[in-house]
């Protein structure tokens, strides 16, 4: 019974390991979606992602000189994304996400934003 119960637990952490790394393969590249105001829902721009394999995060907005580039670094965990860099402060914050088809939803203070793979 006991060797039942460690195999168990074993499979599970396997299952649940191998389903982050999934995520974490799906989520490498660069997405795209649109910026609305939280309480109008008026269009205000693009936000372009970027999460690469050695874990780094871009967020970009605007355009030419208006644009604005944030470097920071991610790591990911079940459903969410932590994330941190010179412009959170260095202070760690998180967000979640979860895959709608080929579309990435992310989720911050109860807002939710679609991004689409950029090809």
């Amino acid at each position: 019974m006991k060797g039942k119960l460690i195999i168990l637990i074993v499979l599970t952490f396997l299952s649940c390991n191998s389903a982050t790394k999934d995520q974490e393969k799906r989520i490498i590249g660069n997405w795209v979606g649109d910026i609305k105001l939280p309480k109008t829902g008026k269009y205000i721009g693009k936000m372009y992602l970027q999460f690469t394999q050695k874990g780094e995060f871009f967020q970009k907005t605007g355009e030419g000189s208006e644009q604005v580039v944030s470097k920071m670094t991610y790591k990911l965990s079940k459903n969410k994304i932590f994330y941190k860099g010179k412009a959170t402060s260095n202070e760690e914050f998180d967000s979640n996400y979860s895959f709608k088809g080929d579309t990435l939803v992310v989720e911050y203070e109860g807002e939710k934003a679609d991004y689409i793979r950029i090809k």
